[in-house]
């Protein structure tokens, strides 16, 4: 059996429920190879062009290296003040790097901010060692992670993004990733920082002046982060996140032929999706939605959340219209009740339609009661007036 607690919202909805790409730009306006513009939120596609054409993505490689730093940082196995040591390999590693030394030590936190602001070279790959043990290891599980991410035109060969004629991915590939980044806040602070500075060599005497390669930072409003990337091969690349309200874009360009067109292509894609679209928010994550009662519990009620944003996306020029949250509790629950198991699910409406559904859950886990104490309080409950 279930009980029905229905809520009524006058929210936005567009009648239109498909999502129709590129308001107002054409593709072949754009001169970048590739693009692509997705909802955050759920991965929807706003716009693309040859977002599934395989090239080579430059230093745009590394969002998957610091995906997988985020998700060790995330479980504990590496803090930021932990130490390395460099590698010969990573001091010689050419192209963009803070021209670590042989044998000398960092921390995480300044590979880190290398990484993420001057796309260093020998960075990522001293984190790659630091991690895996080798380049390989950490290049497996680069490619082992995208499989599992659903970016099945991706083939990683190095951790750094310098051409190799296998180091391929693409717009929609790299978008996802990205996507996937924004799940963490370890390397946030660092991918919008315009400028810091770390020191290096073994006596640490040298400083690095580190000047962020984004130069969206400062000039872009909502900007969550964002990773460039440049060779000649690649060109120009860039992948870009910002969030105005409650929404969240992701734009990706690849094989600009100048900084320029890079910078002012993200910008427009951003700014022609926060113009036609936005996200209806109807619960945050982990924010108390209704109260159910439970039977034997230490307590008589118990809080009931999502584990995930309740929301709709849609567009923007959409009218305020009765939006229907249907929430379906399991009826007599009984403690214990585990946090991590559902107990119901909300359901999203409109004129009947189901939109979309998503589980609930106890905000903590409920004890149960000492039967001793169950008994007594209910005597105490039903006979003493």
């Amino acid at each position: 059996m279930k009980k029905r607690i229905t809520i009524f919202f006058l929210m936005a909805l567009i009648l239109n429920l498909m999502i129709v790409p590129a308001y107002g730009i054409e593709p072949e306006s754009l001169q970048s190879k590739a693009a692509i513009l997705i909802n955050a939120d759920d991965g929807k596609i706003l716009f693309e062009k040859n977002a599934h054409d395989k090239m080579q993505p430059a230093s745009i490689t590394k969002i998957m290296l610091l995906v997988l730093i985020s998700e060790k940082m995330d479980n504990g196995e590496i803090t930021l003040d932990q130490e390395l040591t460099v590698s010969e390999n990573a001091a010689g590693m050419g192209g963009s790097q803070i021209y670590l030394e042989a044998n000398e030590t960092q921390n995480v936190e300044s590979m880190l901010k290398a990484i993420s602001m001057r796309s260093a070279n020998d960075a990522s790959v001293a984190m790659a060692e630091f991690m895996y043990g080798s380049v390989e290891s950490c290049v497996k599980a680069m490619n082992d992670r995208a499989k599992e991410l659903g970016m099945n035109d991706t083939n990683f060969v190095n951790v750094t993004g310098l051409p190799e004629p296998e180091h391929l991915t693409t717009a929609n590939d790299i978008a996802i990733m990205s996507k996937e980044l924004l799940k963490y806040n370890y390397v946030n602070p660092y991918l919008l920082t315009w400028m810091d500075s770390v020191y290096v060599g073994k006596e640490k005497d040298s400083e690095q002046v580190l000047v962020n390669t984004n130069r969206l930072i400062n000039n872009y409003e909502g900007l969550l982060g964002g990773k460039t990337g440049y060779t000649t091969e690649a060109k120009y690349c860039l992948s870009a996140a910002a969030k105005r309200n409650d929404t969240t874009l992701i734009a990706v360009v690849l094989g600009c032929d100048n900084t320029k067109v890079r910078f002012n292509e993200t910008t427009k894609l951003l700014n022609e999706g926060f113009a036609n679209f936005k996200n209806i928010l109807f619960h945050e994550k982990d924010e108390l939605i209704t109260t159910s009662p439970v039977y034997c519990g230490k307590d008589e009620t118990f809080n009931i959340v999502s584990k995930e944003n309740i929301n709709y996306f849609t567009e923007s020029n959409c009218k305020a219209e009765d939006f229907n949250l249907e929430y379906v509790i399991d009826e007599k629950l009984k403690a214990p009740l585990n946090q991590d198991v559902a107990i119901g699910k909300a359901m999203l409406y409109k004129d009947g339609q189901l939109l979309g559904e998503y589980e609930l859950y106890p905000e903590k886990n409920i004890e149960k009661e000492g039967l001793f104490k169950f008994y007594h309080k209910n005597f105490l409950k039903n006979y003493i007036k």
